[in-house]
């Protein structure tokens, strides 16, 4: 009896190893099945956070060519202010410096002397006259041709009207002020005498 009832055990030992060994390999089959359903979940994850659907990414996109429209626009927008600025700031230089053309070629034409001296001395000064006006013209200073062509009011300002049957009405016959141009802006009208047909 004690013989039996220690076979018994032992089987019943044998059998609850057993037991324990089966549901220890299932344990470890079910953690195994989490540990990868986890990492297939945290991939499906990751996989959802780096695709973009398509209505954002052409939302995106068409973020991104506003932005480079915008700057192209503002890169433009300087480029054209930049250029307005100095343009402006050559024209306002160039308007002081009028009078002196002007001056100097009053005081050319006013040498009507025959002495030598004043001749070298008249030339001097011309020469120094045309240096000056060379740079202002390298600047974009262009005088107004007005003598005999057609009276214009956006370049010309007349001054004084006479009869004449050999010109055109409205011809440019003579010119009292030169007046200039600075790139093709007009900075001081011609001032001028206008003929007229007699009535």
């Amino acid at each position: 009896m004690a013989k039996k009832d220690t076979v018994d055990v032992s089987e019943d030992l044998k059998r609850s190893k057993e037991s324990e060994d089966k549901l220890s390999a299932e344990d470890k089959n079910l953690e195994q099945k989490n540990a990868e359903n986890m990492e297939n979940a945290e991939n499906s994850k990751d996989a959802g956070e780096n695709t973009v659907s398509k209505e954002e990414f052409d939302a995106l996109n068409n973020k991104m060519q506003r932005l480079q429209a915008d700057f192209l626009n503002y890169k433009a927008r300087t480029e054209k202010e930049r250029f307005s600025t100095y343009s402006n700031a050559v024209t306002d230089v160039l308007t002081d410096l009028i009078p002196i053309v002007d001056n100097f070629e009053r005081a050319i034409d006013a040498v009507k002397s025959e002495n030598e001296e004043i001749i070298n001395f008249k030339n001097g000064v011309k020469m120094i006259y045309d240096q000056f006006l060379n740079i202002l013209q390298k600047k974009g200073l262009k005088e107004i041709e007005a003598l005999n062509s057609k009276f214009d009011p956006n370049m010309h300002s007349g001054i004084a009207f006479e009869v004449k049957e050999d010109k055109e009405e409205d011809t440019v016959i003579e010119v009292f002020q030169k007046g200039y141009l600075v790139n093709e802006k007009v900075i001081r009208p011609s001032m001028v005498k206008i003929s007229k047909q007699k009535i």
